[in-house]
């Protein structure tokens, strides 16, 4: 194989790893904050809901990450805190 074929191969293959990253980088990239995802008000009481049962040293109790993710740490401090669980963990099927 020639340099210059073996050049355009090279380019050819690295544009297609950058057009991968490319394609599939927004799935990753586009989890919004809860903030945006809910408004301010509602993502601070999951918030406050989510400090008071999580029991992890950095919880991801932050209005910047997915209510999804504050959630799911919201319905696992509810099964850890179980019989002392607040009232409230009953809305998340505790």
């Amino acid at each position: 194989m020639t340099s210059p074929t073996r050049a355009r191969i090279t380019s050819m293959a690295i544009r297609l790893v950058l057009l991968a990253v490319a394609l599939t980088a927004p799935s990753w990239a586009r989890a919004q904050s809860c903030t945006a995802e809910i408004g301010q008000r509602e993502s601070q009481q999951l918030v406050e809901r989510c400090l008071e049962v999580s029991p992890a040293t950095r919880p991801p109790c932050n209005v910047s990450n997915a209510c999804s993710l504050i959630e799911s740490e919201i319905v696992r401090g509810c099964r850890i805190v179980a019989e002392d669980a607040p009232r409230w963990c009953a809305d998340y099927g505790q």
